[in-house]
């Protein structure tokens, strides 16, 4: 079932579509930086064990945004530690 939400402002609305897509769980960063377009480009690893004891970490998700959202994304990130 897919959910919808809304936000923006009255003058130009953004509407959410959220089909359920799974939440991934991450280990670490495997990749951060900023090209030649001001993208910002994050990939996250998840890590597990193999049988004989080598730790691997497998991209769970990359993620690509604009450097102003990567700037709400990490004053977003401050606010929650206060």
């Amino acid at each position: 079932m897919v959910s919808v939400g809304k936000l923006g402002t009255p003058e130009e609305p953004v509407f959410i579509f959220d089909e359920g897509a799974p939440a991934l769980y991450v280990d670490l960063i495997t990749e951060l930086e900023v090209d030649e377009n001001d993208i910002v480009r994050i990939s996250f690893g998840a890590m597990s064990r193999n049988g004989d004891g080598q730790i691997k970490a497998m991209i769970a998700v990359r993620i690509r945004m604009p450097k102003s959202i990567a700037r709400d994304f990490c004053r977003a990130l401050t606010k929650m530690q206060k």
